[in-house]
């Protein structure tokens, strides 16, 4: 389950939509369900014949449409909540689901995850009950018995308390309710996840070995690909709280620098007192309706020869700025972004302006850099 502002693009084979949610299959994944056919058929050690590959295969299928469920559980959830769901996608290590992140709460998070292994926890419960009536025989008890261990160990897997498992955005959840610290919640979330990379690899490995099996190489490939998964994206969620801080810590009165502003009609000479009165190195061209309308600094005023300064204007030294270029000094977290987002390409500053009194010039690139 992945949450996002915006609906991302996502590659793959597109097999139709629910409710405007997109369905894609990665191209991986129809070389996962060839290995995974392959490696059902050859798991009794016996020769592959075409019949144990094509039950391998069905298996395969089970497995994927399982995942399949419990993608459509999480959009299911995030329907009930209003959210708009952009894709569903299966992928070489099973599936995630993208919708609306916007305005979050602990309940949203909590439910829309939870979701998924309640539904893999259903099917198993599903196809038990059919084993258990006695009613199926052979190949197809077989199958359905095989369907509903899967849907258990996708269930218990899926709980397990750390980012990118369920059970981690389940854990975020209830930290963020209980501390009122969203990013707090990530945080620990993350490094459960972390925790949780070690501990897998460690007991897929340690377990045959206690049992004195001995270190089998399918079991070290099987932790490597497991730690490969969990760690990059329990990592990349601790990474991602860091960059959410800074984020939400930026403001523009503490990345501005001073300016003052100064009529359109005003002289290099005068704005360069001006500038230098108010201890600053920016002045704000106002246009005649009093709104910022260019920027010129100090250094370049410096420029213009002495004798000139006093009957030379300021077009000659100033950059102009796009009519609206202009923010407030408490401008911050996710506001800033926005605006930057807005502004971005179409404006090189932004005049900073307390009330109705110039206090500041602000570089877009500077911005950009402080939220990175």
């Amino acid at each position: 389950m992945h949450m996002s502002d915006a609906p991302q693009q996502v590659r793959g084979l597109r097999l139709g939509s629910i409710k405007g949610a997109a369905i894609i299959v990665q191209p991986s994944t129809l070389v996962m369900l060839l290995l995974l056919a392959f490696l059902y058929s050859s798991s009794g050690n016996e020769e592959v014949t075409l019949d144990a590959f094509m039950l391998g295969m069905l298996l395969a299928v089970l497995l994927f449409v399982s995942v399949f469920l419990h993608e459509l559980a999480h959009a299911i959830a995030a329907w009930t909540y209003r959210r708009k769901v952009h894709t569903i996608v299966l992928t070489l290590w099973g599936g995630h689901t993208t919708f609306d992140a916007r305005n979050l709460t602990p309940g949203v998070v909590g439910v829309t995850a939870i979701a998924g292994p309640v539904a893999n926890a259903l099917i198993a419960v599903a196809a038990g009950t059919a084993v258990g009536a006695g009613v199926l025989t052979g190949t197809v008890a077989n199958v359905v018995e095989w369907l509903m261990w899967a849907n258990i160990l996708l269930a218990i897997f899926n709980v397990l308390p750390g980012i990118p498992m369920d059970g981690g955005k389940v854990l975020q959840a209830g930290v963020w309710a209980a501390t009122g610290d969203r990013l707090r919640a990530l945080r620990i979330s993350g490094w459960s996840g972390r925790v949780i990379a070690i501990g897998v690899a460690v007991f897929t490995i340690g377990y045959p070995i206690v049992q004195g099996r001995g270190v089998d190489i399918f079991n070290v490939a099987f932790a490597a690909l497991l730690f490969s998964v969990i760690w990059p994206a329990a990592s990349a969620a601790i990474k991602a709280v860091d960059h959410q801080a800074r984020r939400e810590a930026a403001v523009i009165g503490a990345l501005m620098r001073p300016a003052v502003g100064v009529p359109y009609t005003a002289t290099v000479a005068a704005a360069r007192d001006a500038a230098l009165a108010a201890a600053a190195m920016d002045v704000v061209v106002l246009a005649a309706d009093g709104s910022p309308a260019a920027v010129a600094s100090v250094p370049t005023m410096d420029r213009v020869p002495v004798e000139q300064r006093d009957v030379e204007g300021l077009q000659s030294v100033s950059v102009p700025m796009p009519r609206g270029a202009v923010v407030s000094p408490q401008l911050e977290g996710e506001e800033l972004v926005t605006a930057l987002r807005d502004w971005y390409g179409r404006a090189d500053s932004w005049a900073v302006v307390d009330g109705d009194h110039v206090v500041g010039v602000v570089r877009l690139e500077e911005v950009l850099a402080a939220l990175q």
